[in-house]
């Protein structure tokens, strides 16, 4: 195999290795977000807004929640203890994330249908769900938008390295026309790799 035709390929192993991870992660992400994450907050939403009913409970347990810089704790998936109106004592996750601790007492909405279903009351007003559903719609654009952006990265991964056999073929050395639209540490890393690969002159 031709020495000359391995300079390039090294160089470029990274950014293919990355647009196949952002193709790999976008599709995890868009499939998770449309058969399940938007399904079950729209589910939740409906269930307890049509016929909800409401109840006292008490937070059991809830994950640790991380902290910013400004030392405000962030959402976390917590768990309430809570009658519903003639049953027995039942222990179910929030829908939503929270602010809350271990030990509160508050006030949550319930399917009767299903008990399992629970979630804070101010979580299903009209300004929580719009936000809620403006991050899942978000969020499932990220995801989505990665699929089409990692493909177009193997694409112009194949174009340059093309591109930069084609010149290193023709003239012997890295050529100016590929590296000027490369940042200054990639540029001098190909001179160098293709420097110390260069075969010796006859």
């Amino acid at each position: 195999m031709s020495t000359k035709s391995e300079r390039p390929r090294h160089l470029l192993r990274y950014p293919g290795i990355t647009s196949i991870c952002m193709i790999v992660v976008g599709l995890l992400g868009f499939l998770t977000m449309v058969l399940y994450t938007v399904p079950s907050h729209a589910k939740v939403t409906s269930a307890l807004t049509s016929h909800g009913a409401h109840t006292q409970g008490t937070v059991t347990r809830c994950e640790q929640a991380t902290t910013d810089e400004h030392g405000d704790r962030g959402l976390t998936n917590c768990r309430v203890r809570s009658t519903p109106s003639g049953g027995h004592s039942v222990e179910s996750p929030l829908a939503f994330g929270s602010h809350l601790q271990g030990g509160e007492a508050v006030e949550v909405a319930y399917d009767p249908g299903n008990v399992g279903i629970v979630a804070l009351p101010s979580d299903l007003g009209y300004w929580p769900t719009l936000y809620r559903n403006f991050g899942d719609m978000l969020l499932l654009f990220i995801a989505a938008a990665m699929v089409p952006m990692g493909i177009a990265g193997l694409f112009l991964r194949r174009l340059l390295a093309s591109f930069m056999k084609r010149y290193t073929d023709e003239f012997g050395e890295v050529d100016p026309a590929v590296t000027q639209f490369l940042t200054p540490d990639v540029a001098q890393a190909m001179a160098q790799a293709w420097t110390q690969q260069k075969p010796p002159a006859k």
